[in-house]
């Protein structure tokens, strides 16, 4: 699941444009949950409705601009915007929790003290109810 996570982000270079077909939505309520779980392992808090959630029709990981390899999602600072893949087939939770952990914390980077030690275990889990 780690390799999955760490494919999953961008390196801050400039603001991506979204991808043609992105749109937004209105996440679920269990995000909120998650997000809570996010911010309790790493210490930190951050307004989840400060965020714009943005998803990418399909199940293959698609391409951002300046993004050598394709990814499942991303946060960007600017705009403050969640992209992720429509279908992630048993990683959906683990997917968010991880781009949730970069808008809390406001970096693109992976520092281990939070991405493994803190909230490696939590990020993984597949507790997540309903479907994806």
């Amino acid at each position: 699941m780690s390799m999955l996570a760490l494919a999953s982000c961008t390196a801050e270079v400039s603001a991506p444009p979204l991808p043609p077909d992105a749109r937004e939505f209105t996440p679920e309520a269990v995000y909120r949950d998650w997000w809570a779980q996010v911010e309790q392992c790493s210490g930190r808090t951050a307004s989840f409705d400060d965020i714009r959630w943005y998803v990418v029709p399909g199940e293959e990981p698609f391409r951002v601009d300046g993004v050598p390899y394709p990814v499942l999602g991303y946060w960007e600072r600017h705009g403050n915007r969640i992209v992720l893949l429509q279908y992630v087939p048993d990683s959906r939770a683990a997917l968010i929790r991880h781009e949730a952990l970069h808008a809390i914390l406001r970096r693109t980077d992976h520092p281990s003290e939070y991405f493994a030690d803190r909230c490696g275990a939590v990020i993984t889990s597949q507790d997540w109810p309903g479907s994806p």
